[in-house]
């Protein structure tokens, strides 16, 4: 199963869980405690891959010829698959 950040961002309701569950899965999935473990799951990458917490903000950090080569390696190698729709590609990524 893939899930994104994005899609975590938009989860308005969990009926079918129990509060207990909502709440392990929050403390453990909280942006914050993740950001803090980053560095020891993955290494000196960690803190790269765990920024801010919101999404988009990558454009603050790619130049518009990054997103633009970004956009076109996407399309080339993803545009026609599951992941494309799953990502939200052209809400969240496209430049």
């Amino acid at each position: 199963m893939i899930i994104t950040y994005e899609d975590l961002k938009e989860l308005n309701s969990l009926d079918s869980l129990k509060a207990e569950q909502i709440q392990s899965t929050a403390d453990r999935g909280n942006f914050q405690v993740m950001r803090k473990k980053s560095q020891e799951i993955y290494g000196s990458v960690g803190p790269i891959l765990f920024r801010k917490g919101a999404v988009g903000d990558w454009k603050n950090l790619f130049t518009e010829a990054q997103s633009q080569e970004m956009d076109a390696k996407f399309k080339e190698c993803l545009w026609g698959t599951k992941l494309k729709a799953n990502l939200k590609y052209d809400v969240y990524c496209k430049a």
